[in-house]
């Protein structure tokens, strides 16, 4: 956590406020692209944040980074912020200066390159890619001579198939057919070792961003009980009421403190199977947490008037992306059963051992 943690936190709640309302993420539900916002965010330093400052970037470390897009899940902000962030992570190891414009990644898939006198031919299809239609760039593994890269493509003439997820978010399809790119530099990766990385950063981003709209969630509901009646009597009086608020803290503190957790870990550098336990448990949490806020608002917490759909809408498509509970939990079981010292009861208590010496 940097000396700044605080202060980088409460001005970006400030901008998120003042600027990502309701209206804001209607209208990019419905196809305008948020570009003030986007402004901001980059004037401010946040899609830098985590690259060092010699690298070009703003500085700070990963524990900001993950807070702040905790706040961009509580404000539902409609960019791809975690996918700008995780692309210039990923790109300052090789000492490439952060991207300002909109870019995102997809690297579960392998496009061709073929170099020439004009520069390198592309060629490859790529599905589910967030943020593809608004994006300048986009990070990808590609083949050029029996090697394995990792290269910055433009965009700009990749042929896009706009898609959505549940909550309005483009998850396209982007094809690149014989498309000519130049003066792109190229990286050679272990294509494994990346993939890990990414699916960790990912998992990571998304509990992150899927924590803070539980938050949300928690302080909409308390919100309208305290402003409701029903039979003569304020809804937060109401018994049935009160053990839903209840269910709704304890997952909610729970998914934060996980959360919290897994991102120190990272941060320290010794993460082992802290972002599959808070990926779990905040894809646990979110269905416990849409279901019983949907209850509590009744009807009123799925119309389009109504802020809640933005954040459930979201917790429900984010559940899925970069692992939902079997992946996480195939993971961790295929550590379990892979390892020739441990037993599953060893690894638990050494965990929590370790935890109380912390």
């Amino acid at each position: 956590m940097s000396e700044m943690h605080e202060l980088i936190l409460d001005s970006t709640t400030k901008i998120l406020k003042d600027i990502c309302t309701k209206e804001l993420v209607d209208k990019s539900e419905e196809g305008q692209w948020a570009g003030d916002l986007w402004e901001v965010l980059v004037e401010s330093g946040i899609t830098s944040i985590g690259v060092p400052e010699s690298t070009g970037g703003t500085g700070g470390d990963f524990v900001d980074a993950f807070h702040i897009l905790r706040l961009a899940g509580k404000y539902a902000v409609p960019l791809p912020l975690s996918e700008t962030l995780i692309v210039n992570w990923l790109l300052a190891g090789y000492g490439v200066i952060p991207q300002e414009e909109p870019v995102t990644f997809e690297l579960n898939s392998k496009l061709q390159l073929e170099k020439n006198d004009a520069g390198f031919l592309v060629n490859g299809a790529l599905e589910n890619v967030s943020w593809a239609r608004n994006a300048k760039k986009i990070l990808v593994l590609a083949s050029l001579e029996e090697e394995t890269f990792v290269t910055l493509l433009p965009l700009e003439d990749a042929y896009i198939e706009n898609n959505n997820n549940l909550a309005g978010e483009p998850i396209d399809t982007v094809v690149f057919e014989d498309v000519m790119v130049n003066d792109i530099e190229t990286y050679i990766v272990e294509e494994n070792t990346l993939q890990e990385k990414v699916i960790d950063l990912g998992g990571l981003s998304k509990a992150a961003m899927m924590s803070g709209a539980l938050d949300k969630v928690l302080e909409l509901s308390v919100q309208y009980i305290k402003e409701r009646e029903q039979f003569g009597r304020p809804l937060h009086k109401l018994q049935a009421i009160q053990q839903h608020i209840a269910v709704l803290s304890g997952e909610t503190i729970a998914a934060l403190t996980i959360t919290n957790k897994a991102i120190d870990s990272y941060d320290k550098g010794t993460t082992d199977n802290e972002i599959a336990y808070a990926k779990l448990k905040v894809n646990e949490s979110a269905g416990i947490v849409a279901e019983i806020a949907h209850q509590i608002h009744g009807a009123i917490g799925a119309t389009h008037e109504h802020q809640l759909h933005h954040l459930t809408r979201r917790l429900w498509a984010w559940r899925d992306q970069f692992g939902n509970e079997n992946f996480w939990a195939e993971k961790l079981a295929e550590k379990i059963m892979d390892s020739q010292s441990q037993t599953l009861w060893e690894m638990m208590t050494e965990e929590q051992m370790i935890e109380t010496m912390q």
